[in-house]
């Protein structure tokens, strides 16, 4: 059977494998309280062939056995300095649930139950399942220190536009194309609310608030009140994590709670909320809110998406477009260059974007589009099946760009320096 398998955990499979054709295993490299054994050595050799395409039985494995060896080598200097960071920490948790995910994914990708899998792996590795857990768990650790020490050590690293300049003339002939990308010009319109429609919300989130203050129940009036879907259910969210929600005011609230209190309302861009925190568990909070949206009336929506309807429909020029831009444009960034966004690939637009301009040719306009009640029609300019990167049209893919090199040399160079910190006694 060969497993669909997360890469990490294949190489711990294939390790098993050796190991049991050889019935004998050997420690291949000491670094500091880390070591390679054999059979780690020769799964990895195993994989780093296969990535390179280059089949296993066609030539001697040994010419390639140092580099190998070597890379083997950084990875064990990453996890033993990691442990030595008293900032760097790996919890059971994490492992854990790290583990399930792998073993889910495992059960799911080869439609197996947990005793097929068991049964798989006795037949296949001969290793029992819990056995594949007990060393799983480790080499997960493992994989989980090399993370945490780089984004340590390297998440601060920050790009200036000589940087990317320097890196763009250096890798400019090598750099891949493109894919198909549009020339896209924006006119934006931004709905605004009255301030009599946003008094009335605040009014009644106060009022509700006032309610929990005399001993209202949360959920009860959360069932009654709230303007979101989950006040059916009590304003129940139940658990997030850092970063996975987009109102950034509401997740600071939420993770700034403590368990039991109730907060005093608070705006976002959506309207108002009183939120409680019933619980905390990791780096996560379960929450529950009572909301209330602030809505600008039907008739002002209808104004806009009118007016953008009648641009889109008058302008039969690009010319028409840009005069169109400078009077009416609320984005202040795209009105400066009369709307123009420049080149930008199709898989990088928004999805509703995306599918708006998928089919359109050059001089035609979108729909209206909504985001965050900023209603836009968009001008496809000019489109293209393939195009070189530019800095003036792809400066942030660049600069991401840049920052992965900049990074590998100053990963490179950490390494270097941590080994001379390390005893390391090679055995082959």
């Amino acid at each position: 059977m060969k497993f669909a398998i997360h890469p990490g955990l294949l190489l711990l499979l294939l390790s098993f494998s050796l190991f049991a054709q050889k019935k004998i295993d050997g420690i291949v490299a000491v670094i500091g309280p880390e070591i390679i054994l054999q059979s780690e050595l020769d799964a990895y050799t195993m994989l780093r062939l296969e990535g390179l395409g280059i089949k296993k039985d066609s030539l001697d494995h040994s010419q390639y056995q140092t580099q190998f060896l070597n890379e083997l080598i950084d990875g064990k200097i990453l996890i033993a300095h990691a442990k030595k960071d008293s900032t760097i920490s790996v919890s059971n948790q994490e492992v854990e649930q790290m583990l399930n995910n792998h073993i889910s994914n495992l059960l799911r990708q080869n439609n197996l139950s947990i005793e097929g899998l068991d049964a798989a792996l006795q037949k296949e590795q001969g290793i029992t399942l819990a056995k594949f857990k007990s060393e799983a768990r480790r080499a997960i650790k493992e994989q989980l220190y090399k993370q945490k020490v780089q984004q340590s050590y390297l998440s601060s690293i920050k790009v200036s536009r000589k940087d990317v300049e320097e890196f763009f003339n250096e890798y400019k002939d090598s750099l891949p194309s493109v894919g198909e990308s549009v020339l896209l010009s924006k006119l934006s319109m931004e709905l605004t609310t009255p301030d009599s429609v946003r008094q009335r919300a605040y009014d009644k989130i106060k009022s509700i608030k006032t309610r929990l203050d005399n001993g209202g129940d949360f959920s009860e009036l959360a069932k009654k009140f709230s303007e979101s879907p989950e006040g059916a259910d009590g304003g129940e969210l139940g658990f997030i994590a850092k970063g996975t929600l987009s109102e950034l005011a509401f997740e600071e609230k939420a993770f700034n709670l403590p368990v039991g209190q109730i907060s005093e309302p608070f705006e976002t861009r959506l309207g108002f909320h009183i939120i409680n925190v019933t619980a905390k568990r990791d780096s996560k909070v379960n929450v529950r809110q009572i909301f209330i949206k602030i809505a600008p009336p039907e008739q002002i929506l209808q104004s806009i998406i009118t007016r953008l309807d009648s641009i889109r429909t008058n302008c039969k020029s690009k010319q028409d477009f840009e005069a169109a831009v400078t009077k009416f444009s609320s984005d202040n960034p795209s009105k400066i260059h009369k709307g123009s966004l420049g080149w930008i690939s199709l898989v990088q637009l928004p999805a509703d974007l995306r599918i708006a301009v998928d089919t359109l040719q050059p001089g035609a306009i979108t729909a209206p589009l909504n985001d965050k009640n900023v209603y836009s029609i968009y001008r496809v300019d000019e489109r293209t099946n393939e195009r070189k990167l530019t800095i003036e049209n792809d400066y942030n893919i660049l600069a991401e760009k840049t920052k992965d090199i900049l990074a590998q040399k100053k990963l490179i160079d950490l390494v270097s320096q941590w080994r001379n910190e390390l005893y390391i006694d090679i055995r082959i």
